[in-house]
């Protein structure tokens, strides 16, 4: 009833506002906009507008005789910022929405600003995002900006051939080659791209030819692509790239023990600071359940900008099946299991290798690792004799030691774990006479103090993944049930597909969920703002069991190598 009210009294409001807009009644200032006037009112100007609050607080307009003289606007623009203003309408087109932008920000109507950005971001296309990346830039509009940055890395391959692309400053182009997120199939196509824009005005740009190859990565390109490269009548006529490429070839012709001082120090420094181009992917990490190698862990990375799924280093220690998994800086750490139950295994995922870190005090299978700031906490779980453990260890990887920290109040296994900020939350878990747990336990990392939060609603499975979005933690259930953790209440919120096996993480904002049912896969999104499940534009197979799936940051060296290797063993 209250709400109802409410509505109905902004609404008048809003009716009577534009009503003395339109009658031009009780005005008391004048805006001017080049050769036209605009009668407007003090106090609807200032409610949405910082801008013109403080000019009318300081009494500006009354040294003005009352008229405001407004520069840099055009009058349709302010016109369509007026009838916003004063009557809320939906004034935004493709026609005038840069020019609405510019003056919401020279205004300070966030609200305008907001709208705008929201509609350009939802414009962005190859054709435009370079512009509209420059505007945003120039207008200190962060978060469209930043959209339009991670759209010209993602699509940097069809970016370069719009007509924008033949705009942008040298400058422009050495931020985005820098960038290591850059999304390119070789680092071949990033040179080719920097001589498409130095071709489009030759004349006037090849002087900055020997800058811009300066930040070319040409220690990771091929040496029949630099050969060739300095047969091109561009690079021929310029003293600087010759002699750069010179030494490039040198570098990469010359075995690494003979290089010693000969390399010019730009390039010496290029070579050890030149890092590899790097790719969001998902890492699912499990236990085979079919040949060749049944019940044998495995780690592989599928990449979300592209269709590839890879392999990556073999544990270099069997753990068996029950071992826990997360996420710790850049790196994944692994813990426990069946036959490896105090192993603890690092993956390095800078170099693409597994290293041993120290075991764990005591052996667990069954159990939880979660990281809280930069260290690890192994929970609960199961012993060899089939315990169910109630101790709390944590460990330091700069130190490479573990301690025993506290104990839960009541010991569980099985269970999905989750911190916000510097506590860790238990959701249910399998008790030690194997029932399941209704208790949400809260362990304090700074206290070292545990204790039951509340009960958990009733539903017929236990929880199984968890997943946090903007600090509010999803527990997703084998039977379906997916429930919110937010303000230390657990509600259920929806329901997804039922699953023998899945593996849940964050992407973009919403959920993804890689679910196995009678060995058929699928892959769905939840998202957390509507609550809603949608397939995923592709399936991604896990072909493990019993597996999690985490983000993970790779270097593009990795995944290429790989599938080098793939490629070599097929022919």
């Amino acid at each position: 009833m209250e709400t109802n009210f409410f509505n109905k009294y902004l609404q008048s409001l809003s009716n009577g506002i534009t009503e003395i807009w339109q009658d031009e009644s009780f005005t008391d200032v004048v805006i001017t906009v080049d050769d036209k006037t605009f009668n407007c009112h003090k106090i609807i100007l200032a409610s949405l507008s910082p801008y013109f609050q403080a000019m009318f607080r300081a009494g500006m307009v009354e040294s003005l005789s009352g008229i405001v003289h407004l520069q840099d606007i055009q009058p349709h623009i302010f016109e369509a910022v007026l009838r916003f203003v004063y009557s809320g309408s939906n004034v935004i087109g493709s026609d005038n929405v840069e020019g609405l932008l510019m003056a919401a920000v020279m205004l300070q109507i966030t609200c305008l600003q907001e709208q705008c950005e929201l509609y350009l971001k939802n414009q962005i296309v190859p054709e435009n995002c370079l512009g509209i990346w420059k505007m945003a830039s120039r207008l200190s509009c962060r978060d469209l900006a930043h959209k339009c940055w991670t759209y010209i890395l993602e699509f940097f391959s069809t970016v370069i051939r719009s007509d924008e692309f033949k705009q942008i400053t040298a400058d422009d182009l050495i931020e985005i080659i820098n960038d290591n997120d850059l999304n390119t199939t070789s680092e071949e196509e990033v040179c080719n791209a920097v001589l498409k824009w130095v071709n489009f005005e030759p004349d006037i740009r090849k002087q900055e030819l020997g800058k811009l190859f300066r930040n070319v990565r040409f220690p990771l390109v091929s040496v029949r692509y630099v050969k060739d490269l300095r047969c091109q009548e561009l690079i021929l006529k310029s003293d600087e790239c010759n002699a750069l490429l010179k030494d490039v070839y040198q570098y990469l012709t010359s075995e690494p023990q003979n290089l010693g001082t000969q390399l010019p120090s730009y390039l010496s420094e290029m070579s050890r600071n030149c890092l590899h181009r790097q790719e969001d992917m998902m890492c699912i990490i499990g236990t085979r359940n079919r040949p060749p190698n049944v019940q044998v862990t495995e780690i592989k990375c599928c990449s979300f900008k592209r269709d590839a799924e890879n392999m990556l280093a073999s544990l270099p220690s069997e753990p068996g099946a029950c071992f826990a998994v997360t996420k710790c800086r850049d790196d994944i750490y692994v813990s426990g299991g069946y036959h490896g139950q105090t192993l603890v295994l690092q993956y390095v995922t800078s170099d693409n290798r597994w290293q041993f870190c120290s075991p764990m005090l005591e052996g667990r299978w069954g159990h939880s690792l979660v990281e809280v700031q930069g260290c690890l906490y192994a929970i609960g779980g199961s012993s060899g004799i089939s315990d169910t453990l109630s101790s709390i260890e944590c460990y330091d990887p700069k130190l490479n030691q573990w301690k025993l920290v506290a104990g839960l109040v009541i010991p569980v296994s099985f269970m999905p774990t989750a911190a916000i900020g510097t506590r860790i939350y238990i959701f249910g878990g399998k008790t030690r006479d194997r029932t399941l747990s209704t208790k949400l336990q809260c362990f304090d990392t700074v206290s070292r103090h545990c204790f039951i939060l509340e009960d958990m609603p009733l539903v017929p499975s236990s929880a199984s993944r968890v997943a946090e979005v903007d600090r509010t933690v999803y527990i997703f259930y084998r039977r379906g049930d997916i429930m919110e953790f937010k303000g230390e209440k657990v509600t259920v919120v929806g329901h997804m597909p039922h699953f023998d096996h899945f593996g849940v993480m964050p992407h973009d904002g919403r959920l993804l969920i890689v679910g196995c049912q009678s060995n058929q896969y699928s892959t769905v999104v939840f998202d957390p703002a509507t609550k809603e499940m949608a397939p995923y534009g592709r399936t991604i197979k896990a072909a493990v069991c019993n597996f999690y799936c985490l983000p993970i940051t790779m270097s593009r060296q990795h995944t290429c190598l790989v599938e080098n290797e793939e490629l070599a063993s097929s022919v």
